[in-house]
């Protein structure tokens, strides 16, 4: 049953992804469809048709989850989402399927296949809390090397204007002996 509604699966995920953003950005991102002057519109589409095809697939394999996750996390991760807003577009996935197939879920003959499907959607979800944890601490070390690299390039510009800055002080060197230590 889901085969048959898989466009609309990866429709409703989109729209979901893009539901995060304030209503005039989410409207700009849906129309846009020219990747490279949308990346977020683009790899919401692309990541939720993915996303629904791993979920789809007969087998989990869990490195196809993880690309089919990557593309939304990553950009997520770097954005000033908390990580609750973040990954919740995959908690979504579960109302969407019923949006697609109430039929479904008012049958109970349904139940152990929409519980497996949540499983399923809940090993998602896992699987983007690592990829999303990973590429936080990507842009984290980032940040500390750039600092590193501020630092260095403020000392650097010290030595060059006052070398004697970073001599110690007169007194130091006077109460020093020949090799080094205190007269």
């Amino acid at each position: 049953m889901l085969v048959g509604k898989r466009e609309a699966l990866v429709q409703g995920l989109a729209k979901e992804v893009l539901a995060a953003y304030p209503e005039d950005a989410a409207v700009l991102f849906q129309q846009q469809k020219d990747p490279f002057a949308n990346p977020v519109g683009h790899s919401a589409r692309e990541g939720a048709s993915e996303i629904v095809d791993a979920l789809l697939a007969e087998s989990e394999d869990p490195e196809a989850v993880r690309e089919s996750l990557e593309g939304i996390v990553r950009i997520r991760a770097v954005q000033q989402f908390s990580p609750s807003a973040a990954l919740s577009f995959v908690f979504s996935l579960k109302s969407v399927i019923r949006k697609a197939l109430p039929e479904a879920s008012r049958d109970p003959r349904h139940s152990e296949e929409l519980a497996a499907v949540d499983a399923r959607i809940d090993s998602l979800a896992l699987a983007a809390f690592d990829v999303y944890a990973e590429c936080r601490e990507q842009v984290n070390q980032l940040r500390i090397n750039e600092v590193k690299r501020q630092v260095e390039w403020v000392v650097e510009k010290m030595n060059e204007r006052d070398p004697s800055a970073w001599a110690p002080p007169e007194w130091a060197a006077k109460d020093r002996g020949p090799e080094g230590g205190t007269e």
